[in-house]
Parts: structure tokens; C-alpha cells; sequence
């Protein structure tokens, strides 16, 4: 039988401000080094947090050590994201007639006014997320009022209805998960900080809303079944785009033939396999060049060009400028 704890009890024992609330206080982002916490039916407990008047970002991290319900009996009038890195957790909303149960690489966004809130969690395992907690009027003012999903998240609000942001979670993107990583990496120091942090989050913020004003159309001529295995190949395409990988390895990958794999990851995704990979890669580089002290040679060496001069000409062709002249231009943007 799983151990049940109110999430209140973790909160005390953590010493730490509720995930789900937000409170005007001085913006503040406690040190690199998480603190960590024992708990001793539960496991490990890391976390670091950024603060403001309208928004709280706890990076957390739970090394579990058994099978537990996590149950939060406090009503909150705060919007609450949560963009899922690692682990499982399978989550029931009161309110909501869909269970959001969280699998690495995938997001929500929930109002959920009157708690009651139940996590199953499965043990020997560990569990990573970072989770948003927004201010109700700053997450009004983030809205739009020209589009269908906007309105309806307003009229939801006016009412007081629990909503989430869509009923089935939708991944979380290789653009969305640089904006995370940057967040949790971040070594900068100095008064700037803070507002550096901000602006990471508040541009996730903006490509999620974007995300789910805009869901992925929906394809008769592709299977249920066939559909779950492209997306799961795209998964593995996002964490593995270093590789070398051919439509042979692909096809394996996703148990599909190499025809399904090629018109079928098209018609969902609206790009070629391998035209997908291209961009992961050159975005990729895009990055070295312009966050870190690296060569031209050296980021053609990571994304496996023989030749230095191949890669530039395939950066170029991407990007509409040289490799060179995008680092120059990178480094300019952050003096």
C-alpha cells in the first residue's frame, strides 16, 4: 500500500514556501547548490526557487524510495505549470474529469481553485520537474483575447471553473527545454541575474500559451497506434540528434517500416525526418556559438563533420549567416 502525506507535511519539513503559492516578497533565486532534504518515508528532496510578486519557479527533485499519494488539501488561486523532466506521475485534479498524468519530456498548465489534488507516485525512482506557479491578474494580463483558447481560459476564470491547458499534455519542445535548461544551469552571478532568470521563464511561459492556442492537427490517415510510435520517435530524435542515425536505425527505433516513418513523421510533424534532425543539430550549434567559448572547428567536431568548411556551409544555409559571424553577433547580445 502507498504511503500517504499531505503535501502541507512536505512543506513544513522542507522548511521551504508552498510550491503553488505566490507572494509579494523581493525577488530572490536561492544558491546554485540545492539544498536537500530527508524524509523518511519518502526519500530525497532537492530544490531551488526564483521568486517574485507574481510568479514562483521551485526546481525540484525527488529521489524516491517508495510507492507514495502526495494529497493537497489547501484551495489555491494560483495558475500552476509544471513541465515534467523525469520519472512518472499520474495526477488527478478535483474539478477535471481527465487524470494529467506526467511522463518526461511533456507539460501542463492547470487551475485547480479548490485543491484536493491527489499525486500517485511509484518509488525507486527519481523524479525531476520544474514547476510554475503564476499570480492570477499576471496570468490574465499574459492572455489574449483574439483566439478561441484564450477566451475560454477567461471565461473559466470569470467562473471559476478549473481548467487545464489542454486534455492531453503536449510535449515539451526543443526550444521549450534550452529555456529550461538555461534556467537550471545558469551560472551568471551579479544584480542582472534575477531579471535574466525571469525572462527565460516568462518567454516558456510565451511558448507554451503559443503551443496551445495553436495544437497539432489531428490526421485521419494516420493510425492511433502508428501516431503514438512517431511521437515517440521524435522524443528520441530530441535526445539523440547527435547520433548517427540512418531511416534503418529510425525504422527500428519506432517499430514502423521505413515508408510509414518517412510519409508518416511528415504528414504529423510537417518536415522530413532527417530535415527535423538538421534543425535540431544546427539549433544546437546555434547554441555552442553563441553561449560558450568554443570554435568553429570544435562545434563541426560535436555535430560530426569531417570538415570544418562542410558544417559552415550547412550553418550558413540554415541560419542565413556564417558560423563566425553568429558567434561574433551572440557574444555582442550578451556585453
Amino acid at each position: 500500500m502507498a504511503f500517504v502525506i499531505n503535501a502541507s507535511d512536505i512543506i513544513d519539513f522542507e522548511a521551504m514556501p508552498t510550491p503553488r503559492s505566490v507572494s509579494e516578497i523581493i525577488p530572490s533565486r536561492s544558491a546554485t547548490s540545492s539544498p536537500s532534504y530527508h524524509h523518511p518515508a519518502i526519500g530525497k528532496i532537492n530544490f531551488s526557487q526564483l521568486s517574485t510578486p507574481y510568479m514562483q519557479v521551485t526546481d525540484m527533485q525527488f529521489e524516491l524510495l517508495s510507492d507514495f499519494e502526495l494529497r493537497d488539501v489547501d484551495s489555491t488561486n494560483t495558475i500552476n505549470i509544471n513541465f515534467f523532466l523525469s520519472g512518472k506521475l499520474d495526477t488527478t485534479f478535483s474539478g477535471l474529469c481527465h487524470e494529467l498524468n506526467m511522463r518526461p519530456n511533456f507539460h501542463n498548465l492547470v487551475y485547480s481553485p479548490e485543491g484536493k489534488d491527489v499525486s500517485r507516485v511509484s518509488g525507486a525512482q527519481k523524479v525531476e520537474m520544474l514547476h510554475i506557479s503564476l499570480q492570477r491578474d499576471f496570468f490574465v494580463s499574459c492572455l489574449g483575447t483574439c483566439d478561441a483558447w484564450s477566451e475560454r481560459i477567461l471565461e473559466d476564470l470569470r467562473q471559476e471553473r478549473p481548467f487545464s491547458g489542454s486534455k492531453i499534455n503536449p510535449e515539451t519542445t526543443p526550444h521549450m527545454m534550452r529555456q529550461i535548461d538555461t534556467f537550471r544551469f545558469n551560472t551568471e552571478t551579479g544584480p542582472m541575474r534575477n531579471l535574466l532568470m525571469q525572462s527565460k521563464i516568462l518567454e516558456l511561459l510565451a511558448l507554451q500559451m503559443d503551443q496551445f492556442r495553436t495544437p497539432a492537427p489531428m490526421h485521419e490517415d494516420i493510425r492511433h497506434d502508428e501516431a503514438e510510435k512517431l511521437h515517440h520517435l521524435k522524443t528520441y530524435l530530441d535526445a539523440n540528434f547527435l547520433s548517427e542515425l540512418n531511416l534503418t536505425q529510425l525504422s527500428k527505433v519506432c517499430l514502423l517500416n521505413e515508408f510509414k516513418v518517412k510519409k508518416g513523421f511528415k504528414v504529423l510533424f510537417g518536415t522530413t525526418v532527417f530535415n527535423y534532425l538538421r534543425k535540431l543539430r544546427m539549433e544546437h550549434a546555434a547554441q555552442m556559438l553563441a553561449n560558450f567559448k568554443v570554435s568553429v572547428e570544435e562545434v563541426a567536431d560535436v555535430l560530426g563533420y569531417e570538415h570544418a568548411q562542410h558544417f559552415s556551409i550547412a550553418f550558413k544555409k540554415y541560419m542565413g549567416v556564417s558560423p563566425s559571424i553568429y558567434q561574433n553577433k551572440g557574444k555582442s547580445m550578451l556585453k
